[in-house]
């Protein structure tokens, strides 16, 4: 009895439950195909998820940005077009004024206060040469600031002082440096006439503007045998020598002219020596 049972039970446990496959194929096919209600809602959902992930990115975006600009460094004024930076030293020798009124300067000269200071210093000091030469230095800056004869040059008088550097001259070559990497001051210019800072401000790989420079460019340019007219205005150290000068300030040595001091004479040029000042010329009366 006992082993009928437990067969009977198998046979009932084993026994698979029939399945409606026309059922079974119609619901599969609707889960395929689902409503088109349900489609729209779903791309809706995924356009809305999308244009708040941009929003996100945007601001981020912008944040760096922000933080790009913040980093750049800025200037407290406009640089002006073509900006030159003017050093003491151009500002007490006095050559700049007639550069400028010829119209051959553009742009925007830019005078530091601190350099201002130490024109004042100088215009102030005991000595008598050295006063002279600050007080030039402050009239300059007067008729800079109100010259009118080249529209193309302005003139601006600057705050900006880098506090951490205590000499001048590294006062100008820092600013120079610090305004190189605005837009505005790619093409900065340093300008002077001091011999030592314009090569210490080219090997910082600042741009300068040295007005001794422009002088030994526009000197005459003689060669032996050429003619010329010059006043006789001393005598030269050796017997007979006459010593007149050219219009730029070149020096002519001329033989057998002592008895001419005072008068214009013709003469010929004979030879040119190179001195590290520029040319010295030596000649004879014609």
């Amino acid at each position: 009895m006992r082993k009928k049972k437990s067969k009977e039970l198998i046979a009932v446990d084993t026994k698979k439950p029939e399945v409606d496959e026309k059922a079974t194929k119609a619901a599969l096919a609707a889960l395929a195909r689902p409503p088109a209600k349900f489609t729209k809602a779903l791309a809706d959902e995924i356009v809305k998820g999308l244009t708040s992930f941009g929003r996100l990115t945007q601001r981020f975006g912008k944040r760096d940005d922000e933080m790009q600009v913040k980093d750049e460094p800025k200037a407290t004024f406009d640089l002006g077009d073509d900006p030159i930076l003017v050093d003491t030293s151009v500002l007490i020798d006095g050559r700049i004024l007639p550069i400028i009124n010829s119209g051959f300067l553009t742009g925007t000269l830019l005078i530091p206060q601190f350099v201002l200071g130490e024109v004042q210093h100088i215009a102030d000091s005991s000595d008598s040469l050295r006063r002279a030469k600050g007080r030039r230095g402050l009239d300059v800056v007067g008729k800079l600031k109100w010259q009118r004869a080249n529209p193309l040059l302005k003139m601006k008088i600057v705050n900006d002082d880098p506090l951490d550097v205590k000499e001048v001259d590294h006062k100008l070559i820092a600013l120079a440096r610090k305004w190189h990497g605005l837009p505005a001051g790619h093409n900065i210019r340093l300008m002077t006439v001091d011999f030592n800072l314009a090569h210490l401000a080219r090997a910082q790989g600042v741009m300068v503007l040295n007005v001794f420079d422009m002088a030994q460019a526009l000197k005459l340019m003689l060669v032996p045998g050429e003619e010329m007219t010059i006043k006789i205005s001393h005598e030269g150290k050796e017997r007979a020598q006459g010593v007149g000068y050219l219009v730029d300030g070149t020096m002519v040595v001329v033989d057998d002219a002592k008895e001419k001091v005072g008068l214009d004479v013709v003469a010929v040029v004979t030879k040119i020596h190179q001195t590290p000042a520029g040319q010295l010329f030596f000649a004879r009366l014609k």
